[in-house]
């Protein structure tokens, strides 16, 4: 039986990716630009990102981000190396991704006390994310619900087509709104175990060859120091786990947009560069 490499993406806005359209001119050629906007047919995408959703797999392009944004994500970086390195290969890329959201609150495992419903995950989500968006009280743990709703939607989806799923990488881009104090990251340090162990557990009969990368987060954090040592010393500690240091790698927040930098974010060359370095991790 033929193999469905699955890759997850997922964490918070720059999983989601902020990459703006407009600003691809600052590093692509035109000719790379038109490639990205094609999309790789080889490379599909099931997603939850933010408040736009895919309903099934498609191919990965641009805008499979947010519904009001005309952005680009690191799975469009994934989808490019993949296609290089591989362009008679298929690859299902997952992705779960909801900006400013938390280990603490909105990825809370259910080892972490975090809520744990997941046949229902559908028919709350418009409810979810309304509360998420408007700052209303929101049950913990609904992104961790999210993530595995999605996961195991696609397993079943490919199953379904003749496949044989693998997981073959996990690539998690969070932390940010974990790193506003030293309480929070020594909550999130106990909180991504337990993550990553209910994960691995929901998961095990698909998970013997993947590979975990922790991507850690800019320099604009309160505790990104504290954060990224954590992530780093994690991946050390376990097999099969890779720390990712966006700092050291030249990812920039700094540059775009041109008229007002959204520092928080990463910019359109970092976006695609941030989904490279994730599956060159991977394979």
């Amino acid at each position: 039986m033929k193999k469905a490499k699955i890759i997850v993406l997922s964490g918070q806005s720059n999983a989601v990716g902020i990459g703006h359209v407009k600003c691809l001119k600052r590093s692509f050629s035109d000719a790379k630009i038109e490639e990205y906007f094609n999309g790789y047919e080889n490379i599909k995408i099931n997603y939850y990102s933010q408040d736009k959703i895919s309903d099934g797999f498609t191919v990965t392009t641009r805008g499979c981000t947010e519904m009001h944004k005309d952005t680009i994500g690191p799975e469009l970086g994934m989808a490019e190396y993949l296609n290089s390195k591989f362009p008679d290969e298929e690859f299902f890329i997952v992705k779960f991704a909801v900006g400013a959201t938390s280990l603490k609150r909105d990825f809370l495992s259910p080892s972490s006390g975090g809520y744990y419903d997941i046949k229902s995950f559908k028919n709350e989500y418009n409810a979810f994310l309304d509360a998420y968006l408007t700052a209303k009280p929101i049950k913990a743990g609904w992104c961790y619900n999210g993530l595995v709703s999605v996961l195991n939607d696609s397993i079943e989806y490919v199953k379904e087509k003749g496949y044989d799923p693998e997981i073959i990488g996990f690539c998690w881009m969070q932390g940010e709104s974990d790193s506003g104090s030293l309480d929070d990251v020594n909550h999130y340090k106990v909180y991504f175990d337990h993550f990553i162990n209910d994960f691995k557990n929901e998961f095990s009969e698909y998970l013997e060859e993947c590979v975990f990368v922790d991507a850690g987060i800019s320099d604009v954090w309160n505790c990104y120091k504290e954060m990224n040592a954590f992530k780093k010393e994690y991946a050390e500690k376990h097999n099969k786990f890779i720390y990712l240091d966006t700092i050291e790698n030249g990812l920039t927040t700094k540059y775009e947009p041109v008229e007002e930098p959204d520092v928080a974010h990463y910019d359109c060359a970092s976006v695609i560069k941030l989904g490279k370095l994730f599956v060159e991790n991977i394979i």
